[in-house]
């Protein structure tokens, strides 16, 4: 019952779904580390649009109103990674989509980090263009550990969802990236 309740349940879920789901079906960690190589992107406000950046320590300021960042790689084998990072006033949303070597969503990590002390993860599959969640659930900001669901889930329910792009040309940054990364930036 102790090994259920561990975090080897879950990575052993997670080295199960590829053959679940198909065979190129990767686990999406939203905790994996973001290469230095990833590219940069952000919009500064809800009335800007997405430009790229030559690293994520070169962006500027973001408001807390409609502003973004993410970071796009290729991890060594062959997934493709977005990392979105929304900021608010009174919670942040972090997305991060898995793509396989054709574009094609494959897996969601999820997670918004409110002020009040509490956090909602999920991390889910793509199957037959749905989202299947693998697990999911409330967590103490401070110490990580598992909370019952908090009353105040309800008020901000619509940011407890996260957006799903199908393909990696539906990210609200595509355009971006068919331009060459090698150029400078700013």
């Amino acid at each position: 019952m102790l090994f259920m309740k561990s975090n080897r349940m879950v990575l052993a879920l997670f080295a199960l779904l590829p053959a679940l789901a198909s065979a190129a079906a990767p686990a999406c960690d939203s905790k994996a580390k973001v290469p230095d190589t990833a590219r940069t992107f952000a919009k500064t406000s809800n009335e800007d649009n997405w430009r790229e950046y030559r690293n994520i320590e070169a962006v500027p300021d973001l408001s807390l109103d409609g502003a973004a960042s993410a970071q796009f790689w290729q991890d060594q084998d062959g997934v493709l990674s977005a990392l979105i990072v929304e900021p608010g006033e009174d919670f942040w949303i972090y997305t991060r989509s898995c793509f396989n070597r054709g574009g094609k969503l494959v897996g969601v990590a999820f997670e918004v980090r409110t002020a009040w002390g509490w956090s909602f993860r999920e991390d889910g599959i793509i199957v037959k263009g749905q989202l299947q969640t693998v697990s999911s659930g409330f967590f103490n900001t401070e110490n990580d550990q598992k909370t019952p669901r908090p009353d105040a889930a309800d008020d901000i329910a619509d940011a407890l969802r996260p957006t799903l792009y199908f393909e990696t040309t539906k990210l609200p940054f595509a355009a971006l990236l068919n331009r060459n990364p090698t150029t400078k930036p700013k």
